[in-house]
């Protein structure tokens, strides 16, 4: 994506708010606010810095459990 022009924003942008829109969700999903369902991806970098940081993901959490680690990565 960034290869095609996207600043991290508006990659960050595609995967969460812009999803969430399209498939009617956006009421509950796509950000993290109070109300919201907050499924979240830590990164190990910062995008900002670097739009590759996107595919260097440290845990992954759904509903509130951890559903993904990187190997080498401390417990939660």
């Amino acid at each position: 994506m960034a290869g095609a022009g996207l600043d991290w924003r508006q990659i960050l942008a595609s995967l969460t708010t812009h999803p969430a829109r399209r498939f009617g969700q956006a009421a509950r999903k796509g950000r993290i606010a109070p109300g919201m369902e907050a499924d979240f991806a830590g990164l190990n970098t910062d995008p900002a810095r670097n739009a590759a940081a996107f595919a260097d993901v440290k845990y992954t959490i759904r509903a509130g459990k951890v559903i993904y680690q990187a190997q080498g990565q401390p417990g939660r």
